[in-house]
């Protein structure tokens, strides 16, 4: 007779009665198969499980922190409730009430952000599969870390998750590509440790590891031009990728370099309509950059084709679609949205501007505009967005207004005649407003030099219209026909010096301007600032902090309140608006760098 048991564990044993086993007996012989099978299967399973244990143990020895299971924890804070109930009986059950709901929670919440489509492979913890092109330290790994949670966020306005697939499925098969990447995460990293006064060591270390991954991918590029075919897409691809790196990065030597190189790889690989539209995009951007660096205008055109190819410039650009009408059920920011610019266009001064100017500025109004609406609806972002900027930086950066006109009024002191005088200031300040407030490039080193360019045109001093006229500055005469726009102009040059040279000359500036407006709170001065081009961004108070500090200049009534770097900017002269009586400001980490070979 066989033995069974209802609830009892499997066992490894069967009792079978002998007078009744014999062949003839199937149900007996059944009986037996299975057994046999459920017990062999049992055993794999055990096996099984005893293998994972072990490799979890060799893995969990390598994550960077200690590993405590929710059991554990269980156990450790039940144990804790059941003595501090020992010690007070009374409050025993209710504490192990809490601390149960506690624990479903914590568990609960684990598993949903683990379960989460958010969450990615390997977050938090090195590449457990060792998938990339060239094998991770520990600082490279941190570098990867930040590449992906801060560094492609901040260098593309829209549609970051998709780019940062998009990169690092190149990075994947080319391994410059994948040390490009981490010496961009590497050098955005370092500029931020340095804006925010980190420790000495590990600053030095960070920068350290800096040199070190450029230097290993420029001797990875040098050989792979080396090698033959190596005029291909990917080539310009990372090329233009790193000369982007190094004008972001403030090394002009590094810039110039790589500009040679692409220049003489897009010529051999067919000129720029041979290659495809996102590495076109990568190619444009490094020219806006490369300029911005050396104050020069961008030296490859856009091509109509890739023009062509941004899905959403008609409607974003050059329509009268409401963009506000995803906005719905974000009544609020929609009427902040809605005076975006409506400062620019009922202004006086507004019909004095050159007309391509006035084009900029309806431009720049649909486009930020745009951008505040996709960032809280990502559902209408179409994949060459991003282009729209690159398009709207490359026109900017194209052109340049000189400060003397040679059509003036004989009288400068009226709006019509003086309004000449704002296009230039006007056109930085957008320029800076898309590199800090959409592109989020304010830590960079390259906003350094946006900035002196900004401070330039407003303490330049223009050739008077008539000898007896006094020679004021940009600023002066700004100040006179549109303190309110000033306000505006130096108050975004202000959120972009932070951290850099000249940040104390702006905030003295703002400051002057606020009282001479009469504004004594953040409402009336964010009010002003909406009326040109101003919104509020979850997660970036630099506004706020700007207003702050604008605050206690107020309150102090003087110069000397502001304890950022002091400015190196001094006298000007007559005629003074081409850079003269200033020189560029070098980076903070540039003066770490090293020099390079570059074999273009």
């Amino acid at each position: 007779m066989t033995s069974h048991g209802a609830d009892c564990a499997p066992a490894d044993f069967l009792f079978v009665d002998y007078q009744d086993d014999n062949p003839q007996n199937r149900s007996i012989d059944k009986e037996k198969r299975v057994f046999a099978q459920k017990t062999h299967q049992r055993k794999k399973r055990l096996a099984a499980v005893q293998r994972l244990k072990t490799s979890t143990h060799v893995f969990r020895q390598r994550l960077p922190f200690a590993y405590k299971p929710v059991a554990d924890t269980a156990s450790g804070e039940s144990s804790e409730a059941n003595h501090s109930s020992d010690d007070g009986s009374e409050q025993g059950s209710a504490a192990d009430a809490v601390v149960s709901r506690n624990l479903e929670a914590l568990k609960w919440a684990r598993i949903k952000k683990l379960m989460s489509p958010k969450s990615q492979l390997g977050q938090g913890f090195i590449d457990p599969f060792s998938t990339t092109a060239v094998p991770m330290s520990d600082f490279m790994n941190s570098f990867f870390q930040h590449l992906r949670n801060f560094t492609i966020h901040r260098a593309y306005p829209l549609d970051t998750p998709r780019m940062t697939v998009w990169w690092w499925q190149k990075a994947l098969s080319q391994p410059a590509i994948q040390l490009a990447l981490l010496v961009s995460a590497a050098s955005h990293q370092t500029a931020m440790n340095t804006i925010h006064n980190a420790p000495s060591k590990h600053l030095q270390r960070s920068i350290g590891e800096m040199l070190r991954l450029r230097g290993d991918t420029i001797t990875t590029v040098n050989n792979l031009l080396q090698m033959p075919g190596a005029v291909t897409e990917s080539t310009i691809l990372i090329v233009a990728a790193l000369r982007a790196i190094e004008a972001i990065g403030g090394n002009l030597e590094g810039a110039t370099a790589h500009t040679k190189g692409l220049d003489a790889l897009v010529q051999l690989y067919g000129g720029l309509d041979a290659l495809d539209h996102m590495t076109l995009s990568k190619v444009y951007h490094a020219d806006i950059m490369y300029a911005a660096l050396t104050d020069t205008i961008p030296s490859i055109p856009l091509t109509p084709t890739w023009r062509s190819e941004i899905i959403q410039e008609a409607k974003v650009l050059h329509s009268s679609f409401d963009l506000l009408s995803h906005l719905h059920d974000k009544p609020d920011i929609a009427a902040q949205l809605s005076i975006l610019g409506t400062s620019f266009f009922q202004a006086p001064w507004y019909p004095g501007l050159e007309e391509s100017m006035k084009t900029y500025l309806h431009a720049s109004q649909r486009s930020i505009r745009y951008y505040e609406v996709a960032t809280r609806r990502w559902s209408i972002v179409m994949p060459t967005d991003n282009d729209l900027f690159v398009l709207l930086e490359h026109q900017l950066a194209s052109t340049r207004y000189p400060a003397v006109h040679s059509d003036a009024p004989p009288h400068p002191g009226e709006p019509a005649s003086a309004s000449y005088l704002l296009n230039e200031p006007l056109r930085i300040a957008l320029f800076a407003y898309l590199n800090t407030r959409i592109w989020h490039f304010q830590a960079f080193p390259i906003t350094q030099y946006i900035v002196n360019a900004l401070q330039r045109s407003l303490r330049c001093r223009p050739t008077p219209t008539s000898p007896a006229a006094p020679a004021s500055t940009v600023l002066d005469h700004i100040k006179t026909i549109a303190p309110d726009l000033l306000f505006w102009i130096l108050f975004i040059g202000g959120m972009a010096a932070e951290g850099h040279d000249g940040y104390s000359w702006f905030v003295d500036r703002v400051a002057e301007l606020a009282r001479y407006l009469g504004l004594r709170d953040w409402v009336d001065a964010r009010e002003v600032l909406c009326g040109f081009f101003y919104a509020d961004q979850p997660g970036e108070p630099a506004g706020e902090e700007l207003w702050r500090l604008v605050l206690t200049q107020g309150h102090t009534g003087g110069e000397s309140g502001v304890s950022a770097v002091v400015t190196r900017m001094s006298g000007e002269g007559v005629g003074e608006c081409e850079g003269e009586g200033d020189g560029e400001v070098a980076s903070g980490t540039q003066a770490q760098q090293t020099r390079f070979l570059y074999k273009y």
